[in-house]
């Protein structure tokens, strides 16, 4: 599941994971839009931008995914700055990319990711 506001970085990304052949169930500009696809669609992992549409951020968004689902997340954001990134940490990322990032980041992110997927 891809959380990203760009609906064109949305893309990029989704082609960034079709060809290293992962499934994308969804995207999501919002934390109403992410909670939905993520009840109806169970990812195993969001990919999280921090800047989203609506009153809450990307970490919002993502402790209420951990909370309320149990969905992990990797965060794909320009925005690194120290109050950031210890909001960032609060929610156990299973990873961070800072955009902008290559393929092989997002690949290198995702497979550090994949042995941690099911820890609580």
């Amino acid at each position: 599941m891809i959380v990203e506001d760009d609906a064109l970085v949305a893309m990029g990304v989704q082609l960034t994971l079709n060809e290293l052949g992962h499934d994308v169930v969804g995207i999501a500009a919002s934390e109403m839009e992410a909670l939905a696809v993520a009840q109806a669609e169970r990812p195993q992992l969001a990919l999280m931008d921090i800047r989203l549409r609506g009153a809450n951020d990307g970490v919002q968004v993502a402790q209420r995914l951990w909370q309320e689902l149990r969905v992990r997340c990797i965060f794909l954001s320009a925005y690194a700055d120290e109050h950031t990134m210890e909001r960032v940490a609060k929610t156990r990322p299973l990873g961070f990319v800072q955009k902008p990032y290559t393929a092989q980041q997002l690949k290198t992110a995702l497979e550090q990711a994949r042995p941690r997927l099911n820890e609580d």
